[in-house]
């Protein structure tokens, strides 16, 4: 989850101390022309910071199904998994949920796991080639255990995402990417843990994308990703970093000024923490209109 962007590490320095971004909730960037009904379905869904489609569904048209046809064969898949579970294992023998949380998480690990690749957060990478990162992983534990009404937390630290179990007065983890199973301590004990809602996992996907199309020179499809993950999760400094990363390397000084302009306007209390930042911008500002 972690990569460096094509900022100086003086104005990167700066922009980590954001902390939220209300101010974000800028609409420009998402295109005027939505490619797909699905895509405007999940975007008018998100726009009062509630979901109300199916999880599965909303991550599903986030990792980038477009059609119908192509969300029914995924939901298929989906549902392929957990008649298999009901099939090959006791999960409706038992009415204890970390015994069917663990039935479900041993079954995936034997039979649906095939490798952990960093960026691989596509659940649709996921659910065709068994393969994944901790976020496609933890999601696609959590759709199943959904549908056996376990109530699975997703717990993200920085660079991780693991999932928790709290049943009666005892909390259990389950780890995606290590072969045991088993979440480090490091990890368990952060201090910097958060419990995430379905909101900030569909957050993690945009996010990606908006990565990936950054590494790609394709700012404005960037651009257009970090929107939506603000969307999903307005809290969040990292789609706010990677938009200012997206600004400066298209060379529009002045509307990364507006953009942090606006954003301190609407959060004074941060407005000494980004004092070099907006230094550091109106000087590109003035030596463009030179």
């Amino acid at each position: 989850m972690k990569r460096s962007l094509s900022i100086t590490g003086f104005f990167i320095i700066s922009l980590m101390v954001l902390a939220g971004c209300h101010s974000a909730q800028h609409t420009e960037f998402i295109d005027k022309k939505v490619p797909n009904q699905l895509e405007t379905s999940l975007i008018n869904d998100i726009q009062d910071g509630r979901l109300d489609m199916p999880f599965d569904r909303a991550c599903l048209i986030a990792s980038g199904v477009n059609a119908d046809k192509k969300m029914q064969s995924y939901q298929t898949k989906i549902n392929t998994l957990i008649s298999r579970i009901n099939q090959e294992t006791d999960v409706n023998n038992t009415t204890d949920l970390l015994t069917k949380a663990q039935l479900i998480f041993d079954w995936l690990q034997r039979n649906a796991n095939e490798g952990t690749y960093n960026d691989c957060y596509d659940i649709r990478d996921t659910l065709n080639l068994k393969v994944g990162n901790c976020l496609s992983y933890a999601i696609r534990f959590t759709i199943i255990c959904n549908h056996f009404g376990i109530d699975i937390k997703n717990i993200f630290v920085p660079g991780h995402i693991y999932n928790m179990l709290i049943a009666g007065k005892q909390t259990y983890y389950f780890e995606h990417t290590h072969s045991d199973g088993i979440v480090k301590s490091s990890d368990r004990d952060n201090p910097q843990k958060k419990i995430m809602n379905d909101l900030e996992l569909i957050a993690e996907i945009f996010l990606y994308k908006a990565r990936n199309a950054n590494d790609e020179m394709k700012h404005g499809k960037s651009m257009k990703y970090c929107q939506q993950a603000l969307m999903c999760n307005p809290h969040d400094n990292r789609p706010v970093i990677l938009l200012l990363d997206n600004y400066i390397a298209k060379k529009r000084y002045e509307e990364a000024f507006r953009y942090l302009n606006d954003y301190i306007t609407h959060h004074p209390d941060n407005k000494n923490s980004f004092k070099n930042t907006y230094t550091l911008l109106q000087r590109l500002c003035k030596k463009e209109n030179l």
